[in-house]
């Protein structure tokens, strides 16, 4: 009876070892089909002063301010892969539809074309080796040409994908890594700080779970003046460790903007709640 209860004692041990820390990576897998339910809520305020004359014009279009801005956006996304290529990579075919899209300023609705968003854009492509997506046509429009490579930017940096530290992350351990923030500024005096700290919490039938922390710190020379963009926030992800991929995630974000251009003093704030789900069958 002795044996018996140190053995189930030491499988015990040996699983909650097991459990304190995996190896994680972002892959796509021959022949799944991986589908996606993202969603986006934004609420902006804006309030403009210091500058008449552009203040009267945009309210002279029936604009009043301070501004309000809401938006909510439902997106699919649907990936469907075959089987592995000799070269390891492979092929995949790639759907972006557009569920939901509503916009509303001060409280009005905006006519938004849902019915041909609806339709939504087609990529095939292939992920290489290193598991990075290559598109090559998007809908009728070859990659090659001025609206395919726009597609093509488009889809490829849906598909970025986390960096996980090479080695066995423990509970507890955390990771930085930055966030895409491409200003079309080469001042010296641009400063950029964004990125999302992420700390595994805990390791339970065969998910991981991490806290996400986003930050960001922008200082925008423009003209003798400077706009800031400075914000924070919260999140939530899921990782399954059979299918190698993040199947679940929640972030909210809580942005301030604030600066001097053209006389014109902008103060804004905006409020983001993102999230997204996934479900993995086989083919």
């Amino acid at each position: 009876m002795k044996k018996i209860l140190y053995l189930v004692l030491l499988l015990s041990a040996v699983k909650l070892q097991a459990q304190q820390s995996a190896t994680f990576k972002i892959s796509y897998l021959p022949n799944h089909t991986y589908d996606g339910a993202i969603n986006l809520k934004a609420v902006c305020h804006v309030n403009l002063s210091g500058n008449d004359t552009i203040i009267a014009k945009i309210t002279a279009k029936g604009i009043p301010l301070p501004l309000t801005a809401n938006l909510e956006m439902k997106m699919g996304m649907s990936t469907k892969t075959g089987p592995a290529m000799a070269d390891q990579s492979i092929p995949a075919s790639m759907k972006i539809s557009f569920d939901d899209l509503g916009v509303e300023l001060n409280g009005n609705k905006l006519p938004i074309p849902l019915e041909k968003l609806g339709q939504g854009i087609s990529v095939a492509g292939r992920f290489d080796k290193d598991g990075v997506f290559q598109a090559d046509t998007a809908g009728e429009k070859a990659t090659g040409d001025p609206m395919g490579q726009k597609l093509k930017k488009m889809t490829d940096g849906f598909q970025k994908k986390i960096k996980f530290p090479d080695h066995p992350m423990k509970v507890g351990e955390s990771f930085t890594q930055g966030l895409p923030f491409n200003m079309p500024i080469t001042d010296s005096k641009l400063k950029i700080d964004a990125k999302t700290v992420y700390t595994l919490t805990s390791i339970a039938d065969g998910f991981a779970y991490f806290d996400l922390k986003p930050s960001i710190d922008v200082s925008i020379p423009i003209k003798g003046n400077t706009l800031t963009i400075t914000g924070g926030g919260s999140g939530k992800m899921v990782y399954s460790i059979k299918d190698n991929f993040a199947t679940e995630s929640t972030t909210t974000f809580n942005l301030k903007i604030s600066g001097l251009i053209a006389k014109m003093q902008i103060d804004a704030t905006a409020d983001f709640e993102m999230g997204y789900k996934y479900t993995i069958t086989t083919n």
